[in-house]
């Protein structure tokens, strides 16, 4: 996994992590995630698929969809919080 603090210098994907750091139970499409962060479908896509790739989000496949969650990974999650407090 990257440094926590680039991904938040990108402004896509920090809006995702805050996203999904106030929401952790959430389960939702690329679609229904760019609509909550105010974002781009496509660049929306673009950024769940790369942090799905550093292991921070999941992907649920199913026939018709993906639908995305935050990772249960204790220590990512750690950084992440701790990264917010000290911002």
């Amino acid at each position: 996994m990257k440094n926590i603090k680039h991904l938040f210098k990108k402004g896509l994907s920090g809006k995702i992590l805050l996203f999904f750091n106030e929401n952790p139970n959430c389960i939702d499409t690329a679609k229904g995630i760019s609509l909550w962060i105010g974002g781009d479908i496509n660049n929306t896509q673009k950024v769940l698929n790369q942090l799905v790739k550093e292991g921070i989000i999941v992907c649920h496949r199913t026939a018709s969809t993906n639908a995305y969650a935050y990772t249960n990974n204790k220590e990512i999650i750690k950084k992440i919080e701790k990264y917010l407090k000290n911002m």
